[in-house]
């Protein structure tokens, strides 16, 4: 297993180097992947929201450059 960290951003996610939005075909996580917890986690906290976007980061990585709404890490 591998552990992801979640993060629900505002900004430009392409100044992300380690990250990669999760509806993108280069994501390491599909939303499909995630549990039934993660994805009341992604709905209260509104990952839906124009201007939002769920980032999949290496456990831990950087986020420079752009607003972190929340972040959780899951393990896949």
């Amino acid at each position: 297993m591998t552990v992801y960290t979640l993060s629900i951003v505002e900004g430009d996610v392409g100044r992300i180097p380690s990250g990669a939005d999760i509806f993108s075909p280069g994501s390491p996580v599909a939303f499909e992947d995630l549990d039934p917890y993660t994805l009341v986690w992604l709905t209260e906290h509104g990952y839906e929201e124009p201007g939002r976007k769920v980032v999949v980061t290496p456990a831990n990585g950087s986020l420079d450059g752009v607003r972190v709404i929340a972040s959780r890490d899951v393990d896949l």
